[in-house]
C-alpha cells in the first residue's frame, strides 16, 4: 500500500466517523428544554372587576353603558380561555399560572403586560 492509498483510507475513515458522530448525536441527545413563561390570571381578573366596578358606580353613568359593562364582563372569561388556548402557540413556551411558581422568577418571561394589553385593560 502506498502513501496516497494510506491517505485516502485515513481520509475516509474521518469523514465516515465524523458522520456517525453527527447522527449519534442528533438520535441520542435530547431536545432543547422548552421555554417558560409566566401569566397572573388573578391580576387579569382583578382588574376586569375595577373596570367594571368604576362604570357601575360612576354616578352619571347610563343604564346603557351599565349594561354594557356587564356584557364585556359577562363575555371576559370566554375571552381570556381563547387567549389561554392560542397563547403557547403564539410564545413557543409553556405558559405557568403565576400562583403555581414557588419563589421567585427572575428567569421566567412574564407574559401578563402583553396580555393585559390585548385585553385592553
Amino acid at each position: 500500500m502506498n502513501a496516497r492509498a494510506a491517505a485516502l483510507l485515513v481520509g475516509v475513515n474521518a469523514l465516515v466517523s465524523a458522520a456517525l458522530i453527527a447522527l449519534v448525536h442528533l438520535w441520542l441527545v435530547p431536545e432543547r428544554l422548552p421555554a417558560l413563561a409566566v401569566l397572573d390570571v388573578a391580576e387579569l381578573y382583578r382588574l376586569k372587576e375595577l373596570q367594571v366596578a368604576a362604570v357601575l358606580v360612576k354616578r352619571d353613568a347610563s343604564d346603557e353603558e351599565r349594561a354594557g359593562a356587564l356584557r364585556r364582563a359577562a363575555g371576559f372569561g370566554t375571552e381570556v380561555s381563547t387567549l389561554l388556548q392560542a397563547l403557547p402557540g403564539e410564545c413557543r413556551c409553556i405558559v405557568l399560572a403565576r400562583g403555581a411558581v414557588m419563589g421567585s422568577e427572575p428567569l421566567l418571561r412574564d407574559l401578563t403586560p402583553d396580555v393585559r394589553r390585548r385585553l385592553g385593560l
